[in-house]
């Protein structure tokens, strides 16, 4: 890692780039970071997950270069949310903004998160998220979530402007990633930002998105959308554990109901699967795997409940209230599954 100099001053915010093998993408992520109406005012910080691709000796070289850049080896693959924290723990900045390098920001995208979040005295918000090669929405969050606890989408043409679930990215004060517990290491992959924007509303915090804030998203743009009906064992794994592990930590009491029912509706999805992909281990890896692997973190869980329990200011009641809807979330997941009369499934890897 290289320091900043103790005599810099503090920047107002922290660029926390999490990079996994993402060398394609560089270019023009760090064109655009150069371009940004602050640049002066920023920290960036690349945190690399051990890429094998040499993006992680670009990045390092890059950094280097930067009189306000930081690049964090992490010497293992910790996934999003582990590399977040990661970098987190040696930002300076009073903001902390959490992103991948597969993103292009508009110029104005971190000055507009700044400036409309401070306007409100926040200290949470989102960028409006939009695919790659286009100006085409691509996600702005969740608006509640289902009987099942899975998050619900905006309807077509709702704007949120206070979603419960952010798209993709954060943008919030160190102060309060440190109150909320920062991103839970032991996801590694799929819901840590359901997980975190959880806690955060049970902190009496309110999440905002900034929609003149766009930032463009290579991750499920319309390119990729022909593959949507592929999946693979790990990913159902991850999925649906940390689908588990987020109500199991979050939920007080009147909720815990959600996690019954998450539950049947994991198994329904693993004896489905399992006649489609003509295989037993995919019941294995999305039902009796992240079972397991819950009562393994038994004791995470507890003492997760007590931490958030510390600074908890909301109950299950509020939350019912404000966010529980009857859509289903995963309607479109079903939709195009019939749509595509099935979907390929491939083993774990």
């Amino acid at each position: 890692m290289n320091p900043p100099e103790a005599t810099s001053p503090a920047p107002l915010v922290s660029v926390v780039v999490v990079n996994y093998n993402c060398k394609k993408w560089l270019d023009r992520f760090f064109s655009s970071l150069r371009a940004q109406t602050i640049f002066d005012q920023l920290e960036i910080i690349i945190v690399d997950n051990t890429s094998t691709d040499g993006s992680d000796e670009l990045c390092r070289k890059e950094m280097v270069l930067w009189p306000n850049g930081v690049f964090v080896a992490t010497g293992g693959n910790y996934g999003f949310g582990g590399g977040s924290n990661r970098g987190a723990a040696v930002a300076r900045g009073k903001f902390l903004f959490f992103i991948n390098p597969d993103v292009w920001l508009e110029p104005n995208c971190i000055e507009e998160l700044l400036k409309r979040t401070e306007a409100v005295g926040g200290s949470i918000a989102s960028p409006r998220v939009l695919d790659y090669d286009s100006d085409n929405l691509q996600g702005q969050g969740a608006a509640g979530f289902d009987i099942f606890g899975c998050m619900t989408r905006p309807r077509e043409g709702e704007l949120l402007a206070q979603p419960f679930c952010v798209a993709a990215f954060y943008f919030i004060t160190k102060e309060l990633l440190v109150k909320a517990g920062g991103f839970d290491d032991e996801f590694f992959l799929y819901n840590e930002e359901m997980d975190l924007s959880w806690r955060v509303w049970l902190a009496g915090e309110t999440i905002r998105q900034v929609p003149s804030a766009r930032i463009h998203h290579q991750g499920a743009s319309s390119g990729d959308r022909k593959v949507e009906n592929r999946t693979n064992e790990t990913k159902r794994f991850y999925a649906n554990r940390n689908q588990i592990l987020t109500l199991l930590k979050n939920s007080r009491g009147l909720l815990w109901i959600l996690v019954v029912n998450q539950v049947a509706l994991i198994t329904v999805e693993a004896i489905a699967g399992s006649m489609m992909a003509r295989r037993l281990s995919f019941m294995r890896w999305s039902l009796m795997k992240p079972l397991g692997d819950c009562w393994r973190l038994r004791k995470h869980i507890s003492a997760e409940r007590k931490r958030i329990r510390s600074f908890r200011r909301r109950g299950d009641l509020w939350i019912l209230r404000r966010f529980f809807t009857f859509r289903f979330g995963r309607w479109m997941d079903v939709k195009r599954l019939l749509a595509a009369k099935g979907v390929k499934i491939d083993k774990a890897r």
